[in-house]
């Protein structure tokens, strides 16, 4: 059965293990858990009446863990081919774990990509902290291979990158835009090449990945995000045709 296209309800290191052979993959971009159970933040969030119940319900589903930053960074370099990218979202608490494990791991030191948000996370801290309007993107490389970003929406080829969210957040509560993902996706990839999430959350990457026509494989360990991504896979792809709809 061809992978391809595909996202598999399991464990990723274990299902990379046992289905991704070693140099099959030409781009990672995924959203690994930052250490926080948002569960417990919107139930908080909700005593202060400061939730929805539609944002309580959502993340209800959303049970946050902690990752082996080791194993994963071991693992994705086993499975990039030389000269490929990997982008990994992260929290500022991360940046030198994530460092540390993908360095050791084979990795070149990452440029550290700042994403600037149009909203601003809601304030926990009550004073005692900067609010937060940004996330991190590390950006590792395994080899050396140019960018596109000379011939790829140029004026937006910066460390610095500034794209609103768009309703993601609807289906998972740390869901990244689309037009920033696809934007990724060309910088570090071709038409047809295959693009890995680990992290597969409510499918955003897969959607950005299949409008930008590259292939994909995906992990999401949650029963129902799962379901999420294959119904939303599922409109994406009969909605219309996206060779008629996108041309990138």
């Amino acid at each position: 059965m061809s992978v391809l296209n595909q996202v598999f309800n399991r464990d990723a290191l274990a299902g990379m293990k046992e289905t991704l052979p070693a140099e099959s993959i030409d781009l990672i971009i995924t959203d690994p858990p930052y250490d926080v159970d948002y569960g417990q933040k919107s139930s908080f969030l909700a005593e202060m009446d400061k939730a929805r119940d539609k944002q309580v319900e959502r993340d209800s589903h959303f049970k946050d863990s902690f990752v082996d930053y080791d194993a994963f960074a071991i693992e994705w370099f086993r499975v990039l081919k030389p000269d490929t990218h990997c982008y990994l979202f992260c929290s500022d608490k991360q940046v030198g774990k994530w460092s540390d494990a993908m360095v050791k791991a084979g990795f070149k030191a990452p440029q550290i990509l700042v994403w600037v948000k149009n909203k601003t996370t809601f304030d926990m801290t009550f004073g005692h902290k900067f609010p937060e309007n940004k996330e991190f993107i590390l950006f590792f490389q395994k080899g050396w291979r140019k960018l596109n970003g000379y011939d790829v929406e140029r004026q937006l080829f910066r460390s610095t990158l500034y794209f609103d969210s768009n309703g993601d957040t609807e289906y998972h509560s740390c869901a990244k835009p689309t037009s920033l993902i696809m934007f990724l996706t060309k910088l570090s990839s071709e038409k047809g090449e295959l693009c890995l999430d680990c992290f597969a959350g409510s499918g955003a990457h897969l959607i950005s990945f299949l409008r930008t026509k590259r292939t994909f494989i995906g992990f999401e360990i949650s029963p129902h995000y799962f379901s999420v991504i294959q119904k939303r896979l599922k409109e994406e792809k009969t909605q219309t045709s996206l060779e008629d709809l996108y041309e990138l």
